[in-house]
């Protein structure tokens, strides 16, 4: 591999987990494979449970006895 493609492949590999999620985002906004909703105030959330089990210690737990 020349010196130019792997420059080419190490900045796309630092910029991967920002591409995962702004795809995942996207698929949020599109309403694609969301799987679960929040209703917070009436208002309610489409996401990803396996996005929000991530960011959140509890929510694992929650979710496997749901």
């Amino acid at each position: 591999m020349e010196a130019e493609e792997t420059m080419e492949c190490l900045q796309t590999f630092r910029e991967h987990h920002k591409m995962i999620l702004d795809r995942l985002n996207e698929q949020r906004e599109q309403d694609r494979f969301t799987d679960i909703t929040l209703i917070v105030e009436g208002h309610h959330f489409k996401a990803h449970k396996a996005v929000l089990a991530a960011c959140s210690h509890v929510l694992p737990q929650i979710f496997s006895i749901l």
